[in-house]
């Protein structure tokens, strides 16, 4: 039956509060113990530098060149899903280059936009073309795994979707009744998201005292064991990434958003496929990573 309860604090919440305590409320007295024997002993305290820090030391500005690989800009770009950009027929949206390019020499061109460029910015261009939609879908989803623009996620996506839009409109999935289940989650009331972050540090504290069974060489082993093994997968993990696959069409340009429009207009078109998906990548700084990632 249905019955009517008050609400009171959990006993196994203040049960863990209570033994957390019968430790944790010494820390302080032992700790400045500890510290009272330890100053006699600070001028014994005498350790060097690492064999390698000076080598390390002298790479510090490498953090720089990496950050230097960032650069801020803004992204134009072109597809044939866009309203008022790509053709609509009953077969579908379409777009081939010679319009992609001119849409995107006419929108440099556009005063009233006031977010249009202006001075002197870097450009890169960048396309895909295919005359079919499964290889556009496969060529868009192979590249978004390395070059994540979001308009093209998106048509990859969309892309994707059409190729199997034919077989999906005619399943018809059953309709759920209300009301529906939601995904299993922790069930967190005010309390207890408040007692999981504050009785969590002193936990956290007890497991730092715990942490004393092993000792400093020990800790130290498992120190260097760590790092090599986590420099052993950086090193994997930035090798995978080198392992880039797939083709674009590109080329780089700089100058005013005049001149920019004029060097895309007399850039031609690769093809005449009926699918593509083109963008400006522009800053008004250099962008060597992407240069020589597009083979710029």
């Amino acid at each position: 039956m249905w019955h009517e309860s008050k609400l009171s604090w959990p006993s196994r919440a203040q049960a863990i509060q209570t033994q957390a305590e019968s430790v944790t409320d010494q820390v302080g007295s032992t700790m400045n113990e500890a510290l009272g024997r330890l100053s006699s002993l600070q001028s014994d305290a005498q350790f060097g530098r690492h064999a390698l820090s000076s080598d390390a030391e002298a790479l510090l500005g490498l953090r720089a060149e990496l950050e230097a690989l960032l650069s801020t800009g803004t992204v134009l770009t072109v597809s044939p899903y866009q309203f008022n950009v790509g053709t609509k027929l009953e077969s579908g949206s379409y777009l081939n280059p010679q319009t992609a390019v001119k849409v995107l020499s006419a929108k440099l061109r556009d005063f009233a936009d006031k977010y249009r460029p202006t001075g002197n910015v870097h450009c890169i261009a960048v396309m895909v073309t295919a005359s079919q939609l499964n290889p556009f879908a496969s060529k868009l989803t192979q590249l978004t795994q390395v070059l994540p623009l979001p308009d093209w996620c998106q048509v990859a996506r969309q892309a994707q979707a059409l190729t199997t839009n034919e077989v999906d409109k005619f399943h018809q999935p059953a309709g759920i009744r209300q009301p529906r289940f939601k995904p299993a989650a922790y069930l967190n009331a005010n309390p207890l998201r408040s007692v999981l972050a504050v009785q969590g540090a002193q936990l956290a504290i007890l497991e730092s005292l715990a942490d004393d069974a092993t000792d400093v060489i020990g800790k130290l082993q498992a120190l260097a064991a760590k790092r090599e093994t986590k420099l052993s997968v950086i090193k994997a993990q930035i090798d995978a990434l080198k392992n880039v696959q797939g083709s674009v069409y590109s080329f780089s340009m700089s100058g005013n958003a005049e001149s920019l429009a004029t060097q895309l207009s007399q850039s031609g078109a690769p093809n005449n496929h009926s699918l593509t998906v083109a963008s400006l990548l522009l800053s008004a700084e250099p962008m060597p990573f992407f240069d020589a990632l597009l083979g710029g």
